[in-house]
Protein backbone atom coordinates (compact mmCIF):
# COMPACT_ATOMS: atom_id res chain seq x y z
CA UNK A 1 0.00 0.00 0.00
CA UNK A 2 2.66 2.12 0.72
CA UNK A 3 4.25 2.00 -2.94
CA UNK A 4 1.09 2.51 -4.41
CA UNK A 5 -0.10 5.73 -2.31
CA UNK A 6 3.45 7.20 -3.19
CA UNK A 7 3.00 6.38 -6.94
CA UNK A 8 -0.44 8.12 -6.56
CA UNK A 9 1.29 11.12 -5.54
CA UNK A 10 4.01 11.14 -7.57
CA UNK A 11 1.88 10.48 -10.85
CA UNK A 12 -1.07 12.53 -9.59
CA UNK A 13 -0.38 14.98 -7.31
CA UNK A 14 -2.02 17.89 -9.69
CA UNK A 15 -5.01 15.69 -9.79
CA UNK A 16 -6.98 13.57 -11.64
CA UNK A 17 -10.12 15.00 -13.89
CA UNK A 18 -11.38 11.36 -14.49
CA UNK A 19 -12.06 10.80 -10.55
CA UNK A 20 -12.90 14.39 -9.90
CA UNK A 21 -9.54 14.26 -7.76
CA UNK A 22 -8.17 17.76 -6.48
CA UNK A 23 -4.86 18.70 -6.59
CA UNK A 24 -2.42 17.52 -4.01
CA UNK A 25 0.36 20.15 -4.78
CA UNK A 26 -0.81 23.38 -4.28
CA UNK A 27 -3.48 22.99 -2.16
CA UNK A 28 -5.67 26.36 -1.26
CA UNK A 29 -6.93 26.51 2.14
CA UNK A 30 -8.92 29.66 2.84
CA UNK A 31 -8.54 30.09 6.40
CA UNK A 32 -6.08 28.66 9.20
CA UNK A 33 -5.91 30.22 12.47
CA UNK A 34 -2.49 29.94 15.08
CA UNK A 35 -3.86 31.35 18.69
CA UNK A 36 -1.43 30.99 21.28
CA UNK A 37 -2.76 32.63 24.63
CA UNK A 38 -2.11 33.37 28.24
CA UNK A 39 0.67 33.90 30.28
CA UNK A 40 3.10 32.54 27.27
CA UNK A 41 6.26 33.19 25.65
CA UNK A 42 4.15 33.70 22.58
CA UNK A 43 1.53 34.88 23.11
CA UNK A 44 -0.12 35.70 19.53
CA UNK A 45 -3.14 35.59 16.97
CA UNK A 46 -1.73 34.91 13.55
CA UNK A 47 -4.93 33.80 10.86
CA UNK A 48 -3.65 33.22 7.04
CA UNK A 49 -6.38 33.79 4.46
CA UNK A 50 -6.59 32.31 0.92
CA UNK A 51 -3.44 30.57 1.42
CA UNK A 52 -1.42 28.24 -0.94
CA UNK A 53 0.22 24.60 0.42
CA UNK A 54 3.11 23.49 -1.16
CA UNK A 55 5.59 20.36 -0.96
CA UNK A 56 2.98 17.74 -0.46
CA UNK A 57 4.54 15.90 -4.07
CA UNK A 58 7.83 15.52 -2.96
CA UNK A 59 7.07 13.73 0.23
CA UNK A 60 8.15 10.17 0.92
CA UNK A 61 5.77 8.22 2.67
CA UNK A 62 7.67 5.82 5.13
CA UNK A 63 4.80 3.66 6.93
CA UNK A 64 0.80 2.76 6.18
CA UNK A 65 -0.82 0.94 8.82
CA UNK A 66 -4.31 -0.16 9.25
CA UNK A 67 -7.07 0.32 6.22
CA UNK A 68 -8.47 -3.41 6.82
CA UNK A 69 -11.27 -4.28 4.58
CA UNK A 70 -13.57 -3.84 7.67
CA UNK A 71 -12.76 -0.28 8.01
CA UNK A 72 -15.64 0.51 10.30
CA UNK A 73 -13.82 2.23 13.61
CA UNK A 74 -10.06 1.21 12.31
CA UNK A 75 -6.87 2.82 13.91
CA UNK A 76 -4.53 3.99 10.87
CA UNK A 77 -1.73 5.32 10.43
CA UNK A 78 0.73 7.25 8.32
CA UNK A 79 4.22 8.58 8.50
CA UNK A 80 5.73 10.33 5.74
CA UNK A 81 9.01 12.99 5.30
CA UNK A 82 8.76 16.31 3.47
CA UNK A 83 11.92 18.19 2.47
CA UNK A 84 9.69 21.09 2.57
CA UNK A 85 6.53 22.23 3.58
CA UNK A 86 5.60 26.04 2.86
CA UNK A 87 2.68 28.14 3.41
CA UNK A 88 2.10 31.23 1.15
CA UNK A 89 -0.52 34.05 1.39
CA UNK A 90 -2.28 36.98 3.08
CA UNK A 91 -1.79 37.04 6.94
CA UNK A 92 -2.88 39.47 10.04
CA UNK A 93 -0.72 38.85 13.49
CA UNK A 94 -1.38 40.74 16.19
CA UNK A 95 0.47 39.90 19.88
CA UNK A 96 3.60 38.71 21.24
CA UNK A 97 6.69 36.69 20.30
CA UNK A 98 9.17 35.95 23.60
CA UNK A 99 9.13 40.16 24.17
CA UNK A 100 8.97 41.84 21.19
CA UNK A 101 5.43 43.21 20.15
CA UNK A 102 4.33 42.41 17.21
CA UNK A 103 1.34 43.29 14.51
CA UNK A 104 0.52 43.37 11.08
CA UNK A 105 -1.12 42.05 7.74
CA UNK A 106 0.05 40.97 3.96
CA UNK A 107 2.34 38.69 2.39
CA UNK A 108 3.70 35.84 3.85
CA UNK A 109 5.95 32.99 3.88
CA UNK A 110 5.63 30.21 6.75
CA UNK A 111 8.26 27.10 5.52
CA UNK A 112 9.19 24.34 7.41
CA UNK A 113 12.03 22.31 6.40
CA UNK A 114 13.13 18.49 6.84
CA UNK A 115 9.44 17.89 7.99
CA UNK A 116 8.22 14.45 9.46
CA UNK A 117 4.76 13.87 10.50
CA UNK A 118 2.63 11.21 11.72
CA UNK A 119 -0.70 11.15 10.77
CA UNK A 120 -3.33 9.08 12.95
CA UNK A 121 -6.97 8.46 12.27
CA UNK A 122 -10.02 6.14 12.92
CA UNK A 123 -11.78 5.23 9.92
CA UNK A 124 -15.96 5.86 9.42
CA UNK A 125 -18.26 4.58 6.97
CA UNK A 126 -20.03 6.75 4.88
CA UNK A 127 -23.52 5.08 2.61
CA UNK A 128 -24.03 6.52 -0.45
CA UNK A 129 -25.90 4.47 -2.74
CA UNK A 130 -25.51 1.30 -0.91
CA UNK A 131 -21.86 1.72 -1.23
CA UNK A 132 -19.26 2.33 1.34
CA UNK A 133 -16.96 5.22 1.34
CA UNK A 134 -14.14 5.64 3.91
CA UNK A 135 -13.63 9.20 5.77
CA UNK A 136 -12.34 10.03 8.40
CA UNK A 137 -13.20 13.25 11.70
CA UNK A 138 -10.58 12.67 14.05
CA UNK A 139 -7.41 13.32 12.40
CA UNK A 140 -4.60 13.97 14.78
CA UNK A 141 -0.66 15.07 13.42
CA UNK A 142 3.06 14.82 15.50
CA UNK A 143 5.63 16.77 13.65
CA UNK A 144 9.61 17.91 13.71
CA UNK A 145 11.37 19.34 11.73
CA UNK A 146 14.99 20.90 11.57
CA UNK A 147 13.78 24.42 10.86
CA UNK A 148 11.29 27.18 10.62
CA UNK A 149 11.80 30.31 8.07
CA UNK A 150 9.04 32.85 8.24
CA UNK A 151 8.89 36.17 6.43
CA UNK A 152 5.90 38.42 7.14
CA UNK A 153 5.64 41.57 4.57
CA UNK A 154 3.96 45.03 5.87
CA UNK A 155 4.67 45.15 9.51
CA UNK A 156 4.02 47.67 11.69
CA UNK A 157 1.60 49.18 9.15
CA UNK A 158 4.51 49.36 6.41
CA UNK A 159 7.84 50.09 8.81
CA UNK A 160 10.72 48.38 6.10
CA UNK A 161 13.44 48.97 9.27
CA UNK A 162 11.02 47.74 12.09
CA UNK A 163 9.85 44.69 9.73
CA UNK A 164 13.26 43.57 8.63
CA UNK A 165 14.58 43.74 12.41
CA UNK A 166 11.61 41.51 13.37
CA UNK A 167 11.78 39.25 10.73
CA UNK A 168 15.35 38.16 11.41
CA UNK A 169 14.62 38.06 15.12
CA UNK A 170 11.53 35.69 14.51
CA UNK A 171 13.89 33.72 12.13
CA UNK A 172 16.86 33.38 14.86
CA UNK A 173 14.47 32.48 17.72
CA UNK A 174 12.71 30.09 15.23
CA UNK A 175 13.03 27.15 17.60
CA UNK A 176 11.56 28.55 20.84
CA UNK A 177 8.95 30.18 18.71
CA UNK A 178 7.67 26.32 16.70
CA UNK A 179 7.74 24.99 20.29
CA UNK A 180 5.24 27.57 21.72
CA UNK A 181 3.11 27.19 18.66
CA UNK A 182 3.44 23.47 17.92
CA UNK A 183 -0.05 22.20 19.20
CA UNK A 184 -1.72 24.72 16.80
CA UNK A 185 0.29 24.33 14.19
CA UNK A 186 0.18 20.68 14.33
CA UNK A 187 -4.15 21.38 14.44
CA UNK A 188 -4.21 23.34 11.55
CA UNK A 189 -2.00 21.00 9.24
CA UNK A 190 -4.28 18.04 10.70
CA UNK A 191 -7.38 19.90 9.13
CA UNK A 192 -5.74 20.26 6.34
CA UNK A 193 -4.50 16.58 5.79
CA UNK A 194 -7.89 15.62 6.67
CA UNK A 195 -9.12 17.60 4.22
CA UNK A 196 -6.95 15.86 1.19
CA UNK A 197 -7.93 11.95 3.21
CA UNK A 198 -11.73 12.78 2.94
CA UNK A 199 -11.27 14.11 -1.06
CA UNK A 200 -9.24 10.56 -2.12
CA UNK A 201 -11.52 8.41 -0.98
CA UNK A 202 -15.12 10.44 -1.51
CA UNK A 203 -14.01 9.49 -5.35
CA UNK A 204 -14.68 5.52 -5.20
CA UNK A 205 -16.09 3.03 -2.37
CA UNK A 206 -13.67 1.81 -0.40
CA UNK A 207 -13.48 -1.85 -1.55
CA UNK A 208 -12.64 -0.88 -5.10
CA UNK A 209 -9.56 0.15 -3.63
CA UNK A 210 -8.51 -3.56 -2.31
CA UNK A 211 -6.98 -6.19 -5.69
CA UNK A 212 -8.72 -9.23 -4.94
Amino acid sequence: MTQVAQNLIKDHYNGLPSLNLLPLDPVTIKTISIENSGNKAVNIRLVFHNVTLHGLKDIAIKKITGFPKDFEGSKNEVEFIAPIIQLVGQYSINGKVLILPIQGNGQSNFTLENVKIRVRFTGKKVTKNQKDYFQTDDTKITMTTTKLWLNFDNLYNGDKLLGETTNAFLNENWMDIFNELKPDISKSYASAIQTIINNIFAKLPYREYFIE
